[in-house]
């Protein structure tokens, strides 16, 4: 059974884009030949799950595309197609949608953002793992990474990884009651 896994990055302050969804600050961190184990993680992911701004922006950004694994949007409206890109439409529980990925796939499945998508698997119980990337920048405002979590969720830190450039990777681990 597949793990639910958050891979992301945020400033030292704690937004993962500026208020206009804008995340050109972490280009200058992306131009050398560090993928900060991203090529590896995603070999191991069958599908993504990603709300319905987060697929927008990626519209906006074909590098951004994810081909080769199943996309899930959640999404009140149907969604763009993107020619080679297989995509979904999710309105229902991110339980349900959960339940149903595992059925479809043993890999694991990127929840890859945004924050309100992620806030609320989290709150639900469903994230197996965090892979945060902290940036050595502050935005002073933008989107949170964290939005509207309902109750205390406690993590237990699995690991740490220092990069070139001042990148931390923090690995965190759900604690389950």
């Amino acid at each position: 059974m597949g793990s639910i896994i958050v891979y992301i990055a945020a400033s030292l302050d704690g937004y993962i884009a500026r208020p206009d969804d804008d995340i050109s600050w972490l280009d200058p961190f992306s131009a050398g030949d560090e993928d900060y184990g991203y090529a590896g993680f995603m070999k191991t992911i069958g599908t993504v799950i990603m709300g319905s701004r987060t697929w927008e922006q990626n519209l906006l950004h074909p590098e951004r595309h994810l081909s080769g694994v199943k996309n899930y949007v959640l999404a009140r409206e149907p969604i763009a197609r993107v020619p080679g890109i297989e995509a979904e439409a999710w309105h229902g529980s991110p339980a349900s949608l959960a339940e149903r990925i595992r059925k479809e796939s043993d890999k694991d499945i990127y929840l890859a953002g945004g924050g309100q998508v992620i806030s609320r698997f989290l709150s639900e119980g469903l994230v197996d793992e965090i892979r945060l990337f902290i940036v050595p920048f502050l935005l002073g405002e933008g989107i949170p990474l964290f939005t509207g979590i309902r109750g205390n969720i406690r993590l237990e830190l699995v690991n740490t990884v220092p990069y070139p450039g001042g990148i931390a990777e923090l690995r965190y681990r759900p604690v389950r009651s």
